[in-house]
């Protein structure tokens, strides 16, 4: 992994706490990230969505510039009539259309800005959709080397940035620009002569905003990866509290979160210097713009013999250009951020593939087969393969249940979670009933295979809800039954309101059984022919252990079953039994014939019964 390169600032603070910057390098190459050209490239898609709002977005626009770019000339125009004497009824025409281009300017700016906005945040709200779309798309196991701080950053924070972007900076930004881009014309058009003005000052301008640019999109870019690492410190001090608490380590995770949003606060700092350094920069066309108008026009008059009234709409023209081309310097430092906001959220949107079927193929029966399955994790510091899943083929009878045992890191839950497809080998074929998972439709294999893992998640919401995520159409009887079937019926009818309680956050706190409980009353409706198990019960001796043990052996009863044993008193029960080591299956067989054998699985017998 290449760390990232900081500030100076930055670095110093860092050298404090080595835990704060590793978790900065690793959210520095997590989710991906997209190119400027990409992002905006992805954007004119989503504008092209909605072609007639845009078309019809930029002829507002450009009708407000144009008014407001009228506008000098028409001033111009009333002080050659003045001056010319033309007379009351010139001066009240003049008038009149000065009125009017106030009232368009107006009328045109105000709808301009309500319609570049309500495009935005159209695009923006199909944006957010896909970004949380693409963030449940991704795999468990990448999201357990991540965490789930990056990409609650970008669902999020970089959503929020872009949002008030879309809101208050870029309706502005694209009104000025259009102004801008109008009054030059306008100003060549006046008078050739103006061209030396445009022509002197307008590239120094934008040589000040290229230089800023440069100097601050890099910093925009770390600040956003400094605000994700931020957010998973953040999550990993509350959601381990109770550790925190036991060991005593208020003051460190503190200090680690401290530090990650002081680095975000030393960048955003670095950006405000610079602001201030392009302020100095953008005085001198300034200076220089009123300079040259003032000799332009003394020679536009006495040379050129041109009229007072086209100096005076020339110099209206330069004093109203010079707070929109600072606005749209200053509009830069919002857009900035918003622009590496934009190039994280596109990043998971282009980047990772939306959970679409990947084929049709549909299994046929409860089988399972594996051909040549192996598995690696990223990479050693020498670059090669993390290997936790050696080459194996393996035949699965449909209704036959295996239990896989071995030591912690034995590849156990590896080979579990590629069986029921939620991940995908390195290399190899798994076919559930002859349908192939890298070309099966999702939807039957979701139906086909589930898995129950120790971490099980209560949804907030009605117990009632929580159960219909396996079968939304279950009525309540079914939503019964299947709490009976595992021995939850008793405590779900005593909560205050039976299947309209809410449970999960800020609802009724379900124990740890119970929770393990819900999931597999969650298997009963679903009802999939293939059952994982991994760790899904409670540890042995515990009250709850008993009563979880019989309600997996009812939900599993009928199906082809894969238990993870973290207790040999599961594996005995089981059809056939894996011994795994180092990611290889190295013994395999009845329970009975396992321990008769005198091998790896005798010894881990005999040590967990207390045989000698």
């Amino acid at each position: 992994m290449t760390a990232i390169h900081w500030d100076r600032e930055a670095e110093d603070l860092l050298e404090s706490d080595a835990t704060a910057r590793r978790q900065l390098d690793e959210h520095a190459q997590i989710l991906p990230i997209a190119s400027v050209g990409t992002s905006f490239s992805h954007l004119g898609r989503r504008l092209r969505q909605h072609a007639l709002m845009t078309v019809l977005t930029v002829l507002v626009v450009v009708g407000g510039a144009v008014a407001a770019a009228w506008m000098p000339r028409l001033i111009g125009g009333a002080v050659d009539i003045v001056q010319g004497h033309q007379g009351s009824a010139a001066v009240w025409r003049q008038g009149a259309l000065i009125m009017l281009a106030g009232v368009l300017q107006a009328v045109l700016s105000a709808l301009g800005w309500a319609l570049v906005s309500g495009l935005g945040q159209r695009v923006l709200a199909a944006m957010r959709e896909d970004v949380i779309d693409r963030a449940l798309d991704l795999p468990a196991q990448t999201m357990e080397v991540t965490g789930i701080g990056d990409a609650l950053s970008r669902v999020a924070d970089d959503v929020d940035v872009t949002a008030r972007a879309v809101n208050n900076v870029v309706p502005n930004l694209i009104q000025v620009g259009f102004y801008v881009v109008v009054t030059l014309v306008g100003m060549v058009l006046l008078s050739p002569w103006l061209l030396i003005l445009v022509l002197v000052v307008v590239p120094m301008y934008a040589a000040a905003g290229v230089w800023y640019i440069r100097r601050t999109a890099p910093i925009y870019r770390r600040e956003r990866v400094a605000m994700g690492a931020r957010a998973q410190g953040l999550l990993s001090a509350i959601h381990g509290i109770p550790t925190v608490h036991a060991y005593g380590i208020e003051r460190r995770e503190t200090r680690h979160v401290a530090v990650l949003s002081e680095t975000a606060a030393v960048l955003g700092m670095r950006v405000m210097g610079l602001v201030t350094r392009v302020v100095k920069i953008v005085v001198w066309p300034e200076n220089l713009s009123i300079a040259l108008v003032l000799v332009l026009g003394y020679a536009m008059v006495h040379v050129g013999g041109a009229p007072v009234g086209l100096v005076t709409a020339a110099a209206l023209y330069l004093i109203s250009l010079l707070w929109p081309m600072m606005n749209l310097l200053f509009s830069l430092d919002d857009v900035q951020s918003a622009a590496a906001s934009l190039t994280r959220m596109v990043g998971v949107i282009e980047s990772i593939d939306p959970a679409t079927s990947p084929g049709e193929e549909v299994p046929s029966d409860a089988s399972i087969r594996l051909r040549d399955v192996s598995h690696a994790y990223g990479e050693d510091e020498d670059g090669t393969e993390r290997t936790v899943l050696q080459p194996i083929d393996l035949d699965i009878a449909p209704g036959e249940s295996i239990a896989l045992v071995g030591a912690s890191g034995a590849g156990k839950s590896t080979l579990a979670a590629i069986i029921t497809g939620t991940l995908t080998p390195r290399h190899g074929t798994v076919l559930h009933g002859g349908a192939d998972l890298a070309r099966g439709d999702l939807e039957s294999i979701r139906h086909h295979a589930v898995i129950v893992s120790q971490d099980v998640h209560v949804f907030r919401g009605t117990l009632a809800e929580d159960l219909r995520l396996a079968k939304p159409e279950a009525d309540d009887e079914e939503l019964w039954s299947a709490l009976r079937a595992v021995e939850a019926d008793a405590w779900a009818d005593l909560l205050p309101r039976g299947l309209d309680t809410e449970v999960g956050e800020k609802g009724e706190r379900l124990t740890a059984e119970q929770s393990q409980q819900l999931a597999l009353a969650r298997v009963a409706l679903r009802d999939p022919a293939v059952l994982v198990l991994d760790e899904a019960t409670a540890d042995e001796g515990s009250s709850g252990a008993r009563v979880l043990e019989r309600a997996a052996t009812h939900v599993a009863r009928g199906r082809t079953t894969v238990i993870v044993a973290h207790r040999l008193s599961q594996a005995k029960e089981a059809d056939r039994i894996l011994v795994m080591e180092g990611g290889c299956v190295v013994e395999q067989g009845p329970h009975e014939d396992l321990v008769a054998h005198g091998g790896v699985y005798a010894e881990l017998w005999a040590a967990w019964s207390g045989d000698d």
